[in-house]
């Protein structure tokens, strides 16, 4: 009873034990009067015995944190009667293993493209100049894409460039030997 004989809710524990709730009841900040089934899940699991001892035994500071598990765990048992919460670890697992591998994907492609990107910067460094007019009849320039990927032609004071681009092709064929060298 409170003052001018108000009546307090007793937490869910002590109206499951059908026991007056003490205002210094351990288990009334955890077990709100309007969740009966909440502590119904814990007790079954745990046993009201089991969980005043943990409280007890533990620090103050971490004995919400410790509620919480315990609820959660014990929610957890009762939905799924079998495995319990380990479902939930089990789909965190799988959940972490398809970030890690969608991770390495992506690293290894930034890789291959950094490597790609380098490639093309040195080949770019090595470009020849080509001039069209300096060339005379019957002269041949041989022109290989990995060593002049530039050609500069000047005719009539307007400067032409032509890039010699490797088919696309080899990138994503590259791109697939990727993926079959790290199979999931």
């Amino acid at each position: 009873m409170t003052l001018k004989g108000a009546t307090t809710h007793a937490c869910a524990a002590c109206k499951y034990q059908r026991k007056r709730c003490n205002p210094d009841c351990p288990l009334a900040p955890h077990f709100r009067p309007e969740h009966p089934v909440v502590f119904k899940n814990a007790h079954k699991l745990f046993g009201v015995k089991n969980i005043l001892r943990i409280l007890e035994v533990i620090d103050p500071h971490h004995k919400t944190e410790a509620m919480r598990s315990i609820i959660y765990e014990a929610n957890m048992r009762d939905r799924f009667p079998v495995h319990g919460c380990l479902t939930a670890v089990y789909d965190l697992r799988l959940q972490i293993r398809q970030a890690e591998d969608e991770l390495h994907d992506v690293l290894t492609l930034i890789a291959f493209c950094k490597q790609y990107h380098e490639k093309q910067q040195q080949a770019t460094s090595m470009a020849h100049v080509v001039s069209c007019d300096s060339l005379q009849l019957g002269m041949s320039t041989v022109v290989q894409p990995d060593t002049a990927p530039l050609i500069y032609c000047r005719h009539n004071n307007a400067t032409l460039a032509t890039e010699i681009i490797h088919d696309h092709e080899e990138m994503f064929v590259a791109f697939d030997d990727i993926e079959n060298e790290n199979p999931r």
